[in-house]
């Protein structure tokens, strides 16, 4: 809960003082390096992390195919079953409401315009993709050769890159909050969104649970109640593995920690790359818990700083169901 305060209070805190300097939006044209820096080294950090851990490093090779099976099921079943999800609800691939033939009409001539300005910042967002796997190389890499055989304490050192990747974050948001209040049309778009952002979670729950039935059927090794337990962790890596391994599945136990690991790592990764081919929504669901915190500033990079909202929900109702569906599932 004291993250939440934190984060959010960041992003409030940045969006009224954007909205104080609305006209004087053209002095802050920096805030987009400074978004570039904040995600390369929370990125950075979070490879770091990755080649430090003995454990990821034994559970390459089979375990591994099988968890980015898992992983790619779960990020196709998610977009289907959101895009099937928003035309129904007559929500268009920029995320945007039509209530009515007027207000359709103009929100149609605002997505041509938002169009034009997204094809023209396209080479903006492959830099951004770029940009987030050279950070995931390095860190992986100096996890792997420099933090691995010459830090003796690595929880302390998890202890410090936790500390180094929140207070980054926090400043990250509050750029967020700042770019919002300088654009002036976030609550527009947000009252247009209203109750309906909270049914994507939903969505992707349903998504999930199908994902595990037919990881479970279709995957040796596995069974239906451990395809869920393993879907269900919804990248979080510190906690589904161990719920796993306490009931005795140790190989399913390594294959969770892979999924989570894969679901994180490559869900940010495919943000940018992917939200103006398959939406801005569809890509929210692809880090799992993650939404929350670490990929909102690329979700708003890569999407509109208003679409954070669909990326926070999925977030933080994930990590909600996380440690009340996966014991479920693996105690039965």
């Amino acid at each position: 809960m004291g993250y939440i305060v934190l984060y959010f209070g960041a992003m409030l805190l940045g969006y009224v003082a954007g909205s104080k300097q609305r006209h004087r939006a053209e002095k802050f044209s920096v805030i987009v390096k400074i978004q570039s820096v904040c995600i390369f080294l929370m990125v950075f950090i979070m490879g770091m992390r990755m080649g430090s851990n003995e454990e990821i490093i034994r559970n390459l090779g089979t375990i591994g195919l099988k968890a980015l099976v898992i992983t790619a099921g779960i990020f196709i079943l998610s977009a289907l079953s959101i895009t099937v999800t928003r035309k129904i609800m007559k929500i268009d691939k920029w995320g945007r409401t039509k209530t009515d033939a007027g207000k359709e009409e103009g929100i149609h001539a605002e997505s041509f315009e938002e169009n034009t300005d997204e094809q023209s910042s396209e080479s903006a967002n492959h830099k951004t993709t770029i940009l987030i796997i050279v950070a995931v190389i390095i860190g992986l890499t100096a996890g792997y050769f420099i933090i691995r055989p010459t830090v003796d304490d690595i929880e302390a050192f998890y202890s410090i890159c936790t500390t180094v990747m929140t207070s980054v974050l926090t400043l990250m948001l509050f750029i967020i909050g700042l770019d919002m209040g300088l654009a002036g049309k976030v609550a527009g778009h947000l009252k247009e969104a209203g109750v309906k952002v909270m049914i994507f979670p939903l969505v992707v729950l349903v998504a999930t649970t199908l994902t595990g039935v037919l990881a479970g059927l279709l995957i040796p090794g596995l069974s239906v109640k451990l395809g869920l337990a393993v879907c269900y962790g919804y990248g979080w890596y510190t906690f589904a593995p161990i719920a796993i391994a306490s009931e005795g599945y140790i190989t399913a136990s390594a294959i969770s920690f892979m999924h989570n690991v894969f679901r994180e790592l490559i869900g940010i990764i495919l943000i940018p790359l992917l939200a103006k081919r398959i939406g801005y929504i569809e890509v929210c669901s692809f880090p799992g818990t993650a939404g929350a915190d670490i990929a909102m500033p690329v979700v708003s990079r890569a999407t509109r700083p208003d679409i954070i909202v669909y990326s926070f929900s999925m977030g933080m109702i994930s990590t909600l169901f996380v440690p009340i569906l996966v014991p479920l599932v693996i105690g039965l």
